[in-house]
């Protein structure tokens, strides 16, 4: 994944904390009585046995941990495993978040309050657990995963817990390579995990949550600019910049700088910037050594409380660079991924990438799919993906996601986010309002989702038996790298803005526009967006359709991305094909279509999003300089504009006319996308090496001079 902060993603860093402090709320997150380190074994619900039998019949090449306790096991054949205290190979599915209560922000509003919890008994932590590990193991799943109520390591049922290190550290405002951070992890660790070392129901640890390894927060630059000359973290920094390069004058060249020895380096406040090339460099090696040095720190401590329980990695959001699975391969038993696709299909290179620079098995530590026909009345605010139409298409998306991962060798488990439906106001630490449960706020079941989950477990421990042999090519996502191109046609006249599409000329329809695929998207068929593209030397055209008859934006000015809305992504110059990054010649616009115009009457937003490395420092919205103009009919909305080249940084049609392009439109309600050269999915608003190529067509006339270039105003 890119070093490059994926900017629209609101779950970050900090949330991580914020849902630290959440569930401090509501668990009061204490050293665990002593009786929950010593919880009788559980006994697994039945399920089916691997096809091979029982554990005396597979072939284990290599088993990792403490007998005793939860281990990993890998068979002659690949295939790997979780195994059990007394020794039962598994494929866990197991259920996040379980929980009492879950508060929303409007205090007198509804909040998520289990039926099982009577908040004024003694023992009321104790009676709501032993009853919600019941309710947990009847739906079907066999265990409790992160982010849940600690009364629950006292009950007979195997479960995980998050230790979310770096959100404990980050209360100190210290770096990595600080006292401060190392005081605070050995706190995080000795006050959660030292009273569950004896736990056999314990399967392991998560040592974080979605940590930002971006550039934002983890490049050389955070850990060296305006700190002391004497501080920990710039003197890691150097010693890294000296690895890299053996002497000043190697430094000095790659970098475009002068100085006479590596004092001059050391003296100078911040980090040079003149060479993006050499950065680049210095930030991946950074990042190898960053990643090294955070799991040696965490990985020392945690064997020091707990020498017994595995240690499952930090739950990577959505991906990771391979910096990071390369430097945990040392320290850590298995991956840990959180991963939610609308399309229930498997990325395949990101799977194999984490496994093979990690040589450690895959666990999928949260996915899930929600709907806008929930009964607690979530609405989605905050824009999490994987949506899908209705709650049949949940519990599709549960089987069709769930049975597809037990048939990866490399992948042991995967747990559901989560347990209960987040409040209609939000969550009240961060807002969000999600239909994530398998019970809604009043605590009942989604029967279509509970009855998948049934039927799904009995069928997964054969399946993982069998995950040697090839799964259907359907289960995998397309990598769209093969990229589409079009031919823009110049205009010889600027077209007049009215909100009309018929006017444009046919060949300026960009042919070739993709539905995304959602689970159960097909019960929704409604026509391709139409789009169109022209240039003139003064900029850019752009017109397009989409058929939505029940339009449901959020403000330009808030989570837009959350609701109907258009995207679209232009390159000034061919992204490299390997390109994850932004460069000063990449542009994000975005496009909001207005339901009910504000005092200015206008029925849509043109905005352009920041993106570490372009050429803007903050977002644009509205965007100063675009034109356009919306229509907003009974079964569409229609918009068209024009782009100056002032907002396109590079725009050089005469000797650049080979440019990149990629248009993308949500429509909310139905949890429909489209897209032209690649959706979403894949990242294409990170990755510009998944945009479409287009090539400005020269006009039939001689191009203009740069005298007349110069001298030409913009269309009125």
């Amino acid at each position: 994944m890119s070093r490059r902060a994926l900017s629209i993603w609101v779950v970050s860093a900090v949330a991580a904390m914020l849902s630290l402090a959440s569930a401090a709320t509501i668990t009061n997150l204490q050293p665990a009585p002593a009786s929950a380190a010593a919880a009788t074994t559980f006994v697994m619900q039945p399920t089916a046995s691997p096809a091979t039998g029982a554990q005396g019949d597979l072939a284990f090449s290599a088993i990792h941990g403490r007998e005793g306790f939860w281990r990993l096991a890998k068979t002659s054949a690949g295939v790997w495993w979780f195994l059990s205290p007394d020794g039962r190979p598994e494929f866990l599915n197991m259920v996040d978040t379980v929980q009492p209560l879950i508060h929303g922000r409007d205090t007198a509003g509804p909040d998520y309050v289990s039926i099982d919890y009577d908040q004024h008994a003694p023992d009321a932590m104790d009676r709501w657990a032993q009853a919600s590990a019941s309710r947990v193991l009847n739906v079907g799943f066999k265990g409790i995963g992160a982010w849940s109520a600690s009364a629950l390591h006292k009950c007979n049922i195997p479960m995980t817990q998050d230790l979310n290190i770096s959100a404990w550290a980050r209360s100190s405002n210290a770096l990595l390579y600080s006292a401060d951070w190392t005081k605070a992890a050995d706190d995080a660790v000795r006050i959660q995990a030292a009273p569950l070392r004896d736990n056999r129901n314990l399967v392991g640890y998560y040592l974080d949550n979605e940590m930002d390894w971006e550039d934002d927060t983890g490049n050389p630059a955070t850990y060296f600019d305006n700190l002391p000359l004497t501080d920990p973290n710039r003197k890691e920094v150097l010693g890294v910049i000296q690895s890299v390069w053996d002497s000043i004058s190697a430094f000095n060249h790659e970098w475009g700088v002068s100085f006479k020895d590596w004092s001059g380096l050391e003296k100078v406040p911040t980090l040079p910037r003149s060479s993006g090339a050499a950065y680049d460099r210095l930030a991946s090696a950074w990042l190898s050594h960053l990643a090294d040095s955070y799991f040696r720190i965490t990985t020392t401590l945690l064997k020091k409380y707990d020498p017994n329980h595995l240690i499952l990695g930090v739950r990577y959001r959505g991906s990771t660079p391979v910096e990071v699975a390369r430097a945990s391969r040392a320290y850590t038993d298995a991956q840990s991924l959180n991963y939610y696709v609308a399309d229930a299909k498997l990325d395949g290179d990101l799977f194999r990438m984490i496994t093979d620079q990690s040589q450690q098995p895959l666990i999928i530590s949260e996915y899930s799919f929600h709907s806008p026909d929930n009964r607690s009345g979530d609405r989605n605010l905050i824009g999490f993906d994987a949506q899908v139409p209705d709650q049949h298409a949940r519990a599709e998306g549960y089987r069709l996601l769930t049975t597809r991962l037990a048939s990866v060798p490399t992948v042991i488990g995967a747990d559901w986010f989560q347990w209960a439906d987040e409040p209609s106001s939000g969550r009240d630490v961060d807002g969000e309002d999600v239909n994530f449960g398998v019970v809604d706020i009043d605590d009942h079941v989604y029967e279509p989702l509970a009855a998948a989950v049934r039927d799904t477990t009995p069928l997964l421990n054969d399946l993982h038996a069998r995950s040697t042999s090839p799964i259907d090519a359907d289960a995998w996502r397309d990598t769209y790298t093969n990229r589409p191109v079009a031919k823009v046609p110049f205009l010889s006249h600027p077209l007049k803005l009215d909100g009309r599409l018929d006017t444009w000329p046919a060949e300026c329809r960009i042919q070739g526009m993709h539905r995304g695929v959602v689970v159960g998207g097909e019960r929704y068929q409604l026509p391709m967006p139409d789009v169109y593209l022209g240039w003139t030397y003064d900029g850019m055209y752009l017109g397009f359709t989409v058929h939505d008859n029940d339009i449901d934006a959020a403000p330009a000015a808030g989570w837009w991305w959350a609701r109907d809305s258009v995207e679209f992504w232009v390159a000034t110059r061919p992204p490299r094909s390997d390109q994850r990054d932004y460069d000063l010649f990449d542009h994000h616009f975005f496009f909001v279509p207005v339901d009910y115009p504000t005092l200015t009457g206008a029925a849509g937003v043109v905005g352009q999003w920041h993106s570490p490395g372009d050429a803007i420092t903050d977002n644009l919205i509205p965007h100063p300089d675009i034109r356009q103009v919306t229509r907003i009919l009974a079964d569409r909305y229609t918009a068209e504009m024009f782009i100056p080249a002032k907002a396109l940084h590079g725009f050089d049609p005469i000797h650049q006319p080979v440019m990149a392009f990629n248009f993308h439109a949500q429509d909310y309600q139905h949890a429909i996308e489209y897209f032209w050269s690649a959706p979403k999915l894949v990242q294409t608003q990170a990755h510009p090496d998944t945009w479409g190529l287009i090539d400005l067509q020269p006009p039939a006339a001689p191009a203009p001079t740069l005298a007349s270039l110069s001298s030409a105003a913009e269309p009125k």
